[in-house]
């Protein structure tokens, strides 16, 4: 019995198979001589040194881009992608970082004062010695951060969430910290003094040397919180779950009565 042959692809299909990898879109490239524009792919890119003030980069893909000692103070980074980014010694003061994300980026000795960073994601980012005084990081994430002896004075920090970050010789002096989440921080030689920790979870926190005089505690949970040499002075302690999970009766003021 003869074989039947099967018959060859004809021209027509041929020629549209063709076309149709042709207008396969390629995966998209970082370009690092584009301006900066909203959405611009930088990533891997270096740009140390970089004038970038004011300018407007909005949802830019900034992952692993070199910002050493660059200049972003005012710039717009809403949404912006900078995971991994090296930004040591960068310039972000009255930076808009609005639900930016910066996890694993390097901020070491950055400044960030008065920066405008409402839900982004600092999670294990390094900010030793950061500069993020009066900035405003409500609701921002910070889980195992290194934030070790940076200054937060004035910051806005409520119902952010910080466990496991090291703010060991960090300074959050009139901080606003209600309803954060410090579970599991260390906070050894850490100054709070004068800090607003209303309903702040420090459950297992490390407090040592730790400076909450003139601090408001009012409702918060200490309970399992490592605490030797911490100075109360002064503070308000009204409903305190303390490190023993005893509760402190209202009107307890420097002492958990």
């Amino acid at each position: 019995m003869r074989t039947r042959k099967t018959a060859p692809f004809s021209h027509p299909i041929k020629h549209l198979l063709a076309a149709t990898l042709l207008f396969v879109s390629p995966l998209t490239q970082a370009a690092c001589d584009d301006p900066p524009a909203p959405n611009v792919n930088w990533k891997g890119c270096d740009k140390a040194g970089i004038d970038l003030s004011g300018m407007d980069l909005r949802g830019a893909v900034l992952d692993g881009v070199n910002f050493e000692d660059a200049n972003l103070s005012g710039a717009n980074l809403r949404d912006s992608y900078l995971g991994r980014a090296r930004l040591q010694r960068a310039d972000l003061s009255r930076a808009k970082l609005i639900d930016a994300y910066l996890v694993a980026a390097d901020l070491s000795q950055a400044k960030l004062e008065k920066a405008l960073a409402k839900g982004a994601t600092f999670d294990r980012a390094k900010l030793i010695q950061a500069n993020l005084n009066s900035a405003y990081l409500e609701e921002a994430k910070f889980y195992d951060a290194n934030l070790k002896g940076a200054t937060l004075i004035k910051a806005n920090l409520k119902r952010a969430r910080m466990s496991q970050a090291d703010l060991s010789a960090a300074d959050l002096t009139q901080s606003s910290l209600q309803q954060a989440v410090l579970s599991r921080a260390n906070l050894e030689d850490a100054v709070l003094h004068k800090a607003d920790l209303e309903k702040a979870k420090l459950d297992q926190a490390f407090l040592v040397n730790t400076d909450l005089s003139e601090s408001n505690l009012s409702s918060a949970t200490l309970a399992q919180a490592e605490m030797i040499n911490v100075d109360i002075r002064g503070a308000r302690l009204d409903y305190t779950i303390w490190n023993d999970r005893s509760r402190c009766r209202s009107g307890s003021v420097g002492e958990c009565r």
